[in-house]
Order: C-alpha cells, then structure tokens, then sequence
C-alpha cells in the first residue's frame, strides 16, 4: 500500500487521477467531458507504462522490442477505453477524445504531470497531423497541434446538436 501511495504522490500524478474522478462524475452530466478523460486516463497509463515500467527496466530485451510491445499494449488500452467510452457516452464524444490524443494532448499532459520540461524537438510524434507533413515538430509546433485537437474537438460538439 505504501508503494501506491508512493506513485500517487509522484509530481503530479495526484493531480492527474483527480481530474480522471472529476471527469468521470461529470461525464455523467455532461458528456463532452468524457473525451477529456479519455485523454487523461490514457495518460494515466502511459505515466505507469511508460515511465514506471519502461524507464527503469531491466537490459534483457532490446529497446525497439519493449518500447513496441508497450506500445501495442497502449494501443489495444486505448481502443478499449474508446469503445466503453463510446457505449456510455456516445460516439461522438469519443471521437472527440481519441481527436486530442491523435492531435497529441496525451503527450503534452505526460510533462505536465510528471513536471518535466518540454522538449525542443518532439521527434517521436510522426504519427500526428502536423508530424506526417512534417515530421521532428518543435515544442511550439505541437503545442499548437494539441490546441488545434481541442477546436477541432469543440467545435465537433458544437456542430453534433
């Protein structure tokens, strides 16, 4: 038990699963807010993945294997997570969600909540909108790109009444 409340304690990582419980209650009432939490609880996973699991792990396998073994774990994760989103809150909302995560709002909030700095060059975001033309993005360039996933988002829920 002390070890969970070791992790909880970490950075931000309270601060994260306190906007997850505030999320999930108001998704209830408001379900937009539910593609948010998406976005966090996803986050959520690739702090505990990531930077748990992966960073201070053992030499046994190579790098490019673990890393692409998480990575089909997150994936899975998150298609599983949009589907119950889906079913309890509508498509539409988590259409929304999975926008922000491809406009890369889950990586941005993984420095926040870890406190750590944001890079000058994000050179592992290829798979984004802005990252496909382009490639290695500047930190200003995904902090617009992530900005741009949450208009994008708004003005989807605004258009779907």
């Amino acid at each position: 038990m002390k070890e969970l409340i070791d992790i909880i304690k970490y950075k931000l990582i309270w601060l994260n699963i306190l906007f997850c419980i505030i999320l999930l209650a108001l998704s209830f009432y408001y379900r937009p807010a539910a593609a948010l939490l998406f976005v966090l609880i996803s986050n959520l996973f690739d702090i505990l993945g990531y930077h748990f699991s992966l960073i201070r792990k053992s030499d046994e396998l190579p790098d490019k294997i673990i890393i692409r073994s998480y990575r089909i774990n997150q994936f899975l994760f998150d298609l599983l997570l949009l589907i119950l989103i889906g079913i309890q809150f509508g498509w539409i909302v988590a259409l929304g969600g999975w926008i922000m995560k491809e406009f890369g709002l889950q990586d941005i909030f993984y420095y926040i909540f870890l406190k750590m700095p944001f890079p000058q060059k994000w050179n592992w975001m290829k798979w984004t909108p802005l990252g496909f033309i382009k490639g290695t993005l500047s930190r200003n360039e995904i902090l617009l790109q992530g900005l741009l996933g949450i208009i994008i988002t708004i003005i989807i829920f605004i258009y779907d009444k």
